[in-house]
């Protein structure tokens, strides 16, 4: 039998294991934490879920009606999401050394602190009057100027008006809340290019970060950091004292798979007694985007148990979400006067919204959502953010701490422009209103606005003593969704129409995207 690679593992699948040699399918993990959640309210729906023969191709089908029922009622989200995390828990293992246990028992047994602790003081005062700024196009917004941005924004239908309203807040106090010296933010994956960290750094604020032990990270963090007027303090290998800059970004870091446990260790003792507020930002792809969102997940499950700590998250647009009566009234009315060149296909593209849900308590009102899943991503994609929403829902309406996840924009980072079919789908999506892919600064600056207001604001949807009809409305509220929610075509159906008129509309103009239009009719 092969040793396993220590750190965290998905389920030994039962029937596909050979004898003593167990195989480990993300399949068998993915369907099962999902038949789980399903199970606690419809257990027909979870033996279709167990029976599944084409999970890779059908997982999408499963995530919606996963929302349907959790839509009907306050207690289905709540009880949903303790059984799809209770499942990721008792049936997700952690190896170490040769010795494989659950990855509960796992957080409970390795639990003697391995970490020193590193601190850097930025070297820059305080800003007197700060301001909240965006990058936006080829300027900064501003005051007035970004009020403008914002209006235009909810205009067009960019954005949804809650989160007008939750930046404008942030303008409005601006010289009081963004002075964050009185914060303490651990972030999860602290150099990832959507997380909050130089923001927060450049506001002064406290950042436990925690990233991989690799020199090349942490020299960034470490720069950012001394040019600032913020803190931050990290887990190193031995103690700072007497050590070189260079030494300290030798040592400096913690890896999320396969130190779990003892980040988590560290964390509950690091900054006693200060409010800790922990962002989950760490991003991979495949199978390992699961792994690394529950490690994540098991360190913030503690943090919020022990140390009451705030949460945050950001959220995908490409997901199924409540969303609200004005988004789909939006949709019916882009619908009916969406222009060329999508009004000659408009005929032929499925349509955005779903049915609203009816409620199972008869004074209810029905939650319409939309599915905004691109199939691409993957089942595992689904499950990683999944187990966001799970522990979002839980630490808010659960464990009672304030929790902000809000929905980000697509955004043209690096590693998906990367690639030539998303660069050319992403070009074409402003054909289809009113889609707009933001530039990774404009989504860092706006989202971390919505976190600071989230924190501030005591009666943001964000505070558990703020009271909503249903626990999937917390992601609806500040949604920042790009314009997904208000296009009236299914998401994932216009990236190869949306790349074919970015393509000839660079090459030949109108005239070749007339012909190709119409040959697209023709054909379908």
């Amino acid at each position: 039998m092969s040793k396993p690679v220590d750190g965290i593992l998905f389920p030994a699948d039962p029937k596909a294991s050979a004898k003593g040699n167990p195989t480990r399918s993300s399949t068998f993990g993915n369907k099962s934490a999902w038949t789980a959640a399903a199970a606690v309210v419809d257990e027909a729906e979870a033996q279709k879920i167990g029976n599944e023969k084409n999970w890779r191709q059908n997982y999408q089908h499963y995530v919606i009606r996963h929302v349907e029922l959790s839509l009907q009622s306050p207690e289905n989200a709540l009880n949903m999401a303790k059984a799809g995390l209770d499942y990721c828990y008792k049936n997700f293992e952690f190896a170490r050394d040769g010795k494989i246990t659950s990855l509960d028992d796992a957080m409970q047994t390795y639990v003697t602190p391995i970490f020193k602790t590193g601190f850097i003081k930025g070297s820059c005062a305080k800003t007197p009057t700060p301001e909240l700024s965006v990058p936006y196009k080829q300027t900064t917004l501003k005051n007035e100027k970004l009020l403008d941005q914002l209006t235009q924004w909810v205009i067009k239908g960019t954005i949804e008006p809650s989160a007008k309203a939750a930046i404008e807040l942030v303008v409005k106090n601006q010289d009081t809340w963004l002075d964050l010296s009185d914060k303490y933010f651990v972030l999860l994956g602290a150099g990832s290019a959507m997380g909050p960290y130089p923001i927060l750094m450049s506001l002064g604020a406290n950042v436990i970060a925690i990233d991989l032990d690799r020199k090349s990270v942490w020299k960034k963090l470490v720069d950012v950091a001394k040019n600032s007027s913020g803190t931050l303090t990290f887990p190193l290998k031995v103690q700072q004292k007497g050590l070189s800059d260079e030494q300290i970004l030798e040592n400096a870091g913690a890896n999320l798979f396969t130190q779990t446990p003892e980040i988590r260790n560290w964390l509950l003792d690091v900054l006693p007694g200060k409010e800790l507020v922990v962002g989950s930002y760490a991003y991979l792809d495949g199978e390992r985007h699961v792994k690394v969102s529950l490690a994540m997940d098991a360190i913030v499950r503690d943090l919020t148990l022990k140390r009451k700590a705030a949460c945050a998250y950001l959220c995908t647009p490409t997901d199924d979400h409540a969303i609200s009566v004005g988004a789909v009234k939006a949709q019916i009315q882009i619908y009916e006067n969406v222009g060329f060149p999508v009004s000659i296909i408009k005929a032929f593209l499925p349509l955005n919204v779903k049915p609203a849900v009816k409620p199972t308590k008869a004074d209810a009102n029905p939650i319409p959502y939309i599915d905004a899943i691109v199939p691409e991503q993957g089942p595992n994609y689904a499950l990683a953010k999944r187990i966001q929403h799970w522990r979002a829902i839980v630490s808010r309406f659960s464990t009672g701490v304030v929790v902000s996840s809000n929905i980000a924009p697509a955004s043209a980072t690096v590693s998906v422009t990367s690639n030539w079919s998303f660069k050319l789908a992403y070009e074409g999506f402003s054909f289809f209103k009113p889609l707009e892919v933001f530039d990774p600064r404009t989504s860092n600056a706006v989202m971390t606005a919505l976190l600071i207001h989230d924190l501030r604001n005591e009666k943001s949807v964000a505070n558990p003593k703020t009271e909503l009809a249903n626990p999937l409305l917390l992601f609806t509220e500040g949604a920042i969704h790009g314009g997904i929610w208000r296009m009236p075509f299914k998401f994932s159906a216009i990236g190869f129409p949306a790349a074919i008129f970015a393509l000839l509309s660079g090459w030949v103009g109108g005239m070749a995207l007339i012909v190709v239009v119409l040959g697209m009719v023709y054909m379908l």
